[in-house]
């Protein structure tokens, strides 16, 4: 159990917050893992194709992409919250910050772009998608990276006073 200590660090909220969005991404894809079909047409045709196809190679990849977003929002998170932070964990999570900001930024402004302009991905069934992408999904990778990255920015200097390897 963290300290009141640990939870009054620099950049900690941040962390939780990062964590919560990390944590609504991982439920969505552990929930589809286990078979559900609830938004997944709002990641994409191909997605709801995957799910009815099922069989145990889309399984293991879904598994994987849960697992991965699992880390990727609680090991920042633990790291910062005991001392010593490591600087590997620092260097991977800045990483995060890029790809879940380019990745959802690009991803939510072309989603954007695609319903304002009614280009042919809008026509061609693929709307729910496009929803999913400029609203949810894409927009939860920014707030990921962005509370992440503040998180990192904030914690620098505690993070310089007991670092590990």
């Amino acid at each position: 159990m963290p300290t009141v200590e640990a939870m009054t660090r620099p950049g900690i909220p941040f962390f939780v917050g990062a964590a919560v969005a990390g944590l609504a991404h991982a439920a969505a894809s552990l929930y589809w893992t286990l078979g559900g079909t609830w938004l997944l047409d709002t990641v994409g045709a191909f997605a709801v194709r995957m799910q009815e196809e099922g069989g145990l190679a889309i399984r293991a990849m879904l598994a994987g992409i849960t697992v991965m977003k699992i880390a990727g929002a609680l090991v920042p998170l633990v790291d910062h919250l005991r001392p010593p932070a490591h600087r590997w964990v620092r260097v991977v999570s800045w990483l995060g910050v890029a790809v879940l900001v380019a990745w959802g930024g690009m991803g939510m402004l072309g989603s954007w772009y695609s319903l304002a302009t009614g280009t042919a991905l809008v026509t061609s069934g693929e709307q729910a998608a496009l929803v999913g992408h400029a609203f949810l999904w894409d927009p939860l990778f920014v707030v990921w990276g962005v509370l992440l990255g503040v998180g990192l920015l904030r914690s620098r200097g505690w993070w310089r006073a007991g670092v590990a390897s």
